[in-house]
C-alpha cells in the first residue's frame, strides 16, 4: 500500500455550488470519475502551499482567500492499486466566472449544486468530505 498526504479544495461560486473536476481516461486513479481540486503534498512543502500550487497548475487560478477546514484520513482502492494517508481540507469562495478559469489538466469540469452530487460519478472519500463539511461552509 502506497501512503500519500493530499490537499483538497472545495470550491463554491456565489450560488454554493461545487467546483469538481472529471479526471480523463488515461488517468491512472479513478479515471472518468469526478473529484475536488488538488494534488499531492511534495517533501518539505506545507498543504496550503500545496493547494496553491495545484490550482495554478490545473486551473491557472491564484488563490487569495484560503480557509483551512482540517485532516481527513482516507483509503483509496482503484484496480490493483491502492494507497492511503492524510487529506488536508481547504475552502475557497470563488466570485469569478467560470469562464475566468482554464482546465489544464482532466477532461472537464464544472459548478454542480449540492443536489446534484448524487448524479455524478464522485470519488468516495471527496463526495464524504463535501457532505461532511458543506453545511459548515454555506
Amino acid at each position: 500500500m502506497i501512503n500519500k498526504d493530499f490537499a483538497v479544495c472545495i470550491i463554491l461560486n456565489k450560488k454554493n455550488e461545487i467546483l469538481l473536476q472529471k479526471k480523463d481516461m488515461g488517468y491512472p486513479w479513478f479515471p472518468g470519475k469526478w473529484c475536488l481540486f488538488g494534488g499531492e503534498i511534495e517533501e518539505r512543502e506545507k498543504s496550503e502551499m500545496t493547494i496553491k500550487r495545484e490550482l495554478k497548475e490545473e486551473l491557472g487560478y491564484s488563490l487569495d482567500n484560503l480557509k483551512f477546514l482540517g485532516i481527513e484520513n482516507y483509503k483509496d482502492q482503484c484496480e490493483k492499486h491502492s494507497r492511503m494517508g492524510k487529506q488536508h481540507i481547504f475552502y475557497h469562495k470563488y466570485n469569478g466566472k467560470i469562464s475566468d478559469l482554464f482546465l489544464k489538466e482532466g477532461a472537464e469540469f464544472a459548478f454542480l449544486s449540492y443536489d446534484e452530487l448524487n448524479h455524478f460519478d464522485i470519488v468516495s472519500h471527496d463526495l464524504k468530505t463535501i457532505k461532511k463539511y458543506y453545511s459548515k461552509i454555506i
